[in-house]
């Protein structure tokens, strides 16, 4: 890696500490700063609960006209999540990368959108029109082309327009098997990273949460303050509210 891509990595993620969405937290990784990983908590739509493993993968030429590559677990039942590989496609909002426009913060800020409002970026085809659409490339080779447009994922994507109920089952199943707190989920998302960063092994230990609410409840509670104790000397007299002053003792000091 260049030194000039080192700053540019750097300039990136403080941008994203200024502008990162809700809900999403990503760290660049010690071996390869070329690799985020993270996690998003999604807090509204058919994902509401869900809390996902995340990745980040920047070009090797980064900043180049190359999309940078997002990775949710696999299995990830979207319609833009190829769920082979668990790729998440960003083409709806990103045809190409323009380094003078755009910013990593923006990708998370559009995964957010997608896992939050699903139906943002689907076209309103017929049940017969999706089941039709095949896909050729998650990076389809003329995205401007919206004739030959494909979702990663038909199924969910005819499921979403046409069979809302079934889409929501299978989201709902995506939370609870994919989740990082589920029982079942195990970490095959990107083998570049065996170990996740960020853990929240820690929700599940009871004795950590019941510590963590009454920590919560002493804040929205706090004791009343101990007037015992001394807190200095006033200068005001609070029967009457004016400043205490002694006369001035002139046989001590004499005429001056």
């Amino acid at each position: 890696m260049m030194l000039t891509q080192g700053y540019l990595l750097v300039a990136e993620y403080n941008l994203l500490r200024l502008h990162h969405p809700a809900g999403i937290f990503v760290m660049p990784d010690t071996q390869n700063p070329l690799l985020w990983s993270g996690v998003v908590s999604v807090r509204s739509g058919y994902y509401t609960g869900g809390i996902f493993d995340l990745r980040l993968q920047i070009p090797s030429d980064f900043p180049s006209h190359e999309l940078p590559r997002v990775y949710l677990p696999k299995g990830f039942f979207h319609p833009y999540v190829q769920a082979q590989t668990g790729e998440l496609s960003i083409t709806s909002a990103f045809s190409r990368w323009q380094p003078d426009r755009h910013h990593l913060w923006h990708v998370l800020h559009h995964v957010r959108s997608l896992l939050t409002s699903p139906t943002s970026c689907i076209r309103e085809h017929s049940a017969e029109q999706i089941h039709m659409l095949t896909r050729s490339s998650i990076y389809p080779i003329d995205p401007a082309d919206s004739s030959c447009m494909t979702y990663p994922n038909p199924e969910a994507a005819d499921l979403i327009v046409n069979h809302k109920t079934l889409f929501e089952a299978r989201a709902r199943t995506c939370v609870m098997t994919l989740s990082l707190w589920s029982p079942s989920y195990k970490n095959g998302v990107d083998p570049l990273l065996d170990v996740h960063p960020i853990s929240i092994d820690g929700w599940q230990d009871s004795t950590f949460i019941k510590r963590a609410r009454e920590r919560m409840k002493l804040e929205a509670n706090p004791p009343p303050p101990d007037t015992s104790l001394s807190r200095g000397f006033s200068w005001i007299d609070t029967s009457t509210m004016t400043i205490f002053s002694n006369e001035p003792n002139n046989s001590k000091h004499g005429n001056l």
